[in-house]
């Protein structure tokens, strides 16, 4: 299998020196005990060896079929040491690896051509073509092309063709083409086509 190894800057591992172009064999493997480990995931080689001090190479490994529950290290009886991956390379490596594994969404999660997005602890959902966004502890939703703000720890709610927006701890509502927003701690609700 295709995997990724790092080592101290010496090409040592656990004591035992390697050199890239190179073949190694063992009797044994078990994982996180003996035989020759790697990361399947490129990221992972992080975990045990720290980027600023190590080298990194791709390997190719005869995988023994046992797993780590915490990551993707692996173990087997026999390695080649492959060519130095800087930095870099692990995590675009590790990018394309991400990639191939994930599969497209089949949903739309923010609605027919809705688009959501929310901060810190923030929630948003938008509805039928609306946009909303939540700022920090912040929940918006959207209707009917609406849209909507909150701020900080704030709500807001827009009907359709609505807009609304809310400060700090404020709360805010709009109706039927009606425009609402709120001060600090303050309130404030539109009806249809109004203003306050």
């Amino acid at each position: 299998m295709k995997a990724y190894k790092g080592f101290n800057r010496d090409m040592t591992c656990r004591g035992f020196k390697y050199k890239e172009g190179e073949t190694y064999i063992t009797d044994n493997a078990k994982l996180c005990e003996y035989g020759f480990h790697a990361c399947e995931t490129p990221i992972d080689c992080f975990t045990y060896y720290l980027p600023a001090e190590s080298v990194f190479h791709a390997v190719e490994l005869d995988d023994n079929g046992e797993r780590n529950s915490e990551d993707s290290k692996v173990v087997g009886t026999k390695i080649k040491i492959g060519a130095k991956l800087n930095v870099a390379d692990i995590c675009r490596l590790h990018f394309e690896y991400t990639k191939e594994k994930c599969e497209p969404s089949k949903t739309n999660v923010a609605g027919n051509y809705g688009a959501a997005s929310a901060g810190d602890r923030g929630a948003a959902s938008a509805g039928d073509r609306g946009a909303a966004s939540a700022g920090d502890r912040g929940a918006a939703s959207a209707g009917n092309y609406g849209a909507a703000s909150a701020g900080y720890r704030g709500a807001a709610s827009a009907g359709d063709r609505g807009a609304a927006s809310a400060g700090n701890y404020g709360a805010a509502s709009a109706g039927y083409r009606g425009a609402a927003s709120a001060g600090d701690r303050g309130a404030a609700s539109a009806g249809n086509y109004g203003a306050a």
